[in-house]
This record gives structure tokens, C-alpha cells and sequence, in this order.
């Protein structure tokens, strides 16, 4: 089949499947399942692809080959380990073996865990107290005095505390210790209240922003995709 035939194919296949998304617009429909379902089996076959070509066959299947051909690439009890981790892994699929993959699901679990930990450590945590510390430098306020832009350092400032104060009263907001006092019922300090009242603000701007980003996004997307089904029914 010529080329062209197939690039013509494949655009019409994508308008029909932009069409059965879109049709969910009326409703649960058969045509919007059937475009999810189609667009999952796809996804879960590529992931498993990917997972294939480049963790299993470079990681476990061609040192296993390698070893066999008398050129080992690894040492043979690290390999040893990867190919029972993998049967122990592979157990999972079976209800009655199961349980012998829990240590290896334990393991991957901390390991992304620990990971999550040390990327928001490194990403975000550490970032945003150096942030704040910069805003409060005396070295920035002393150039910009110097300078002769009041205006500027006085915005500075005022970054700063915001970005303090939003930092401070987030994380109050996620402060559940309370003290007993007397028979009245635990609460928390009037202090940590009134921080975590200004944090809840923060969060409600925050989370805002991040619904506002996605709408837009998805806005775009759609645009795209009736652009697109206008230029094809256009340029047919």
C-alpha cells in the first residue's frame, strides 16, 4: 500500500477516534468506550515494550545469554539475584503464589519512595528555603540601595515575606498536634489556628492555579483537535 494511502488512513482513523472522545460530551456511549479502551491497550502495550527493550532484555536476558556463550558481562551472582527478583516478581501474577512477591513489591515500593522523597527534597524543598533566604539577602538590598532602586528592593521585600508567609502557614495548616487544657477538648495554639486559616488561602490560590493550568491545557487540546477535523473535512 502506497504511503500516502496510509499517512490518508491513519488521519482518517484519528478523526474518528477524535470524534468517539468528543462524543462523551452526550454521554456514556459504546464509541467513547471503545476509544478509551483502544487508547489503554495501546498505552499498557507500549509501556510493556518500552519495559521489555530497555529493562529486561539489556538488564537480565542479554547478560543471561552473554553467560551462557562463556562472556560474562556481570558478575554471576549479581545476575543470579536480578533473575530470582524477576521470578519472585513474576509470581505476583498468580493468586496462589502471590505471596512470595510481597518482599520484592516491599523493595520496589521503598525504592520509589525513597526516590519521591529525595526528588522533593532536591526539587522543591530545598529550593524554596533558598528562595526565601535570598529574598531576605542584605547583599541584593545593599546593590539595590546602592543602585538607587528603592522600588526594587522594597519589591523584593515584599516577595519575600509573601513567599515566607506562604511557606510558614502551609505548613501549619498541616499541623494536627493539639494539647488537652482542663476538661475543654483538645486544640491546637491560637497561633498555629490563625496561621493555618492564612494557609488554607494559600492552598485555595495554589490549587486554583494548578485547575486553571489544566483547563487551559485541555482547552488547547481541544481547539487542536477540532482544528484538525475542520482542516481534514475542509481539505477534503
Amino acid at each position: 500500500m502506497p504511503e500516502q494511502t496510509l499517512s490518508m488512513l491513519g488521519m482518517w482513523l484519528a478523526a474518528l477516534l477524535t470524534v468517539f472522545t468528543l462524543s462523551y460530551a452526550f454521554g456514556d456511549n459504546p464509541l467513547f468506550r471503545a476509544a478509551i479502551y483502544l487508547f489503554v491497550g495501546v498505552a499498557a502495550g507500549y509501556a510493556a515494550a518500552v519495559a521489555v527493550e530497555e529493562v529486561l532484555f539489556p538488564y537480565l536476558i542479554d547478560p543471561i545469554l552473554a553467560l551462557a556463550v562463556g562472556s560474562p558481562v556481570i558478575d554471576p551472582g549479581e545476575l543470579a539475584m536480578r533473575g530470582g527478583l524477576t521470578v519472585l516478581l513474576l509470581a505476583k501474577l498468580s493468586p496462589r503464589t502471590a505471596r512470595l512477591g510481597n518482599v520484592v513489591t516491599a523493595l520496589l515500593v521503598g525504592v520509589a519512595a525513597a526516590l519521591a522523597i529525595a526528588g522533593a527534597l532536591q526539587g522543591t524543598i530545598i529550593p524554596q528555603v533558598g528562595a526565601a533566604r535570598s529574598a531576605f539577602d542584605a547583599d541584593t538590598f545593599e546593590l539595590a540601595l546602592q543602585g538607587g532602586y528603592y522600588g526594587e528592593a522594597g519589591g523584593v521585600l515584599l516577595q519575600g515575606f509573601i513567599l515566607l508567609l506562604a511557606t510558614i502557614s502551609t505548613l501549619a495548616y498541616f499541623h494536627f498536634t493539639a494539647r488537652e487544657r482542663g476538661n475543654q477538648p483538645p486544640r491546637r495554639n491560637i497561633l498555629i489556628d490563625a496561621l493555618a486559616w492564612v494557609g488554607r488561602i494559600f492552598i485555595a490560590i495554589t490549587l486554583a492555579t494548578l485547575f486553571s493550568g489544566v483547563l487551559l491545557a485541555a482547552l488547547a487540546a481541544l481547539v487542536e483537535r477540532l482544528g484538525f477535523l475542520v482542516g481534514l473535512l475542509g481539505g477534503g
